[in-house]
């Protein structure tokens, strides 16, 4: 499946990227992912072969990246906000279990 982006309301939720318009790795160094370039591109290589679905959690006016969630084949959301952000944890996970509802026929649940 390519990958969906989903309106989450104060958050935007998009594929991880490393181009000249945005670039998440200084985000995901500071976040403990020792081989960035490496994660962008097997979150990629996840979507394409439908393995699992990964989302960044990105402020809707620059972009940035606030944190993670992830969408498990077999349902299971995981996800990680830098810092700590209660708020933009719960709207990425209720965006990403209604897609997953809605568009996947999956019931979510967290690990």
């Amino acid at each position: 499946m390519e990958p969906v982006e989903i309106n989450a309301g104060r958050y935007y939720l998009r594929q991880l990227r490393s181009d000249d318009q945005l670039d998440d790795r200084p985000a995901l160094t500071a976040a403990g992912v020792t081989a960035p370039s490496q994660y962008v591109a097997r979150r990629a290589r996840e979507w394409a072969r439908d393995e699992s679905y990964a989302w960044v959690i990105a402020e809707p006016r620059t972009g940035a990246m606030l944190g993670e969630v992830v969408l498990g084949t077999d349902g299971t959301i995981e996800v990680w906000t830098s810092p700590d952000d209660e708020v933009a944890e719960r709207d990425a996970v209720a965006a990403v279990a209604r897609f997953a509802a809605g568009a996947l026929g999956l019931v979510v649940r967290r690990p």
